[in-house]
């Protein structure tokens, strides 16, 4: 199993888990051009959430790999 935490948050997430809204509302920076962002904008999880946004639903796949 798959799993990631913030240990400054103290939240750890696994596969399959929901992101709770805290974590959904964190804005965060675009560092690479992607749909309707260019970098330096701002996204949040949430403007994936169909009960947030008003009913686009999503499913996000969130792959964290590092090369070190």
């Amino acid at each position: 199993m798959v799993c990631f935490s913030n240990i400054l948050l103290a939240q750890t997430y696994c596969a399959g888990d929901i992101i709770n809204s805290t974590h959904q509302n964190q804005n965060h920076e675009v560092c690479a051009a992607f749909e309707d962002y260019n970098v330096g904008d701002a996204f949040r999880l949430s403007d994936y959430n169909g009960e947030l946004n008003g009913g686009d639903y999503n499913i996000i796949f969130i792959d964290m790999s590092a090369s070190w």
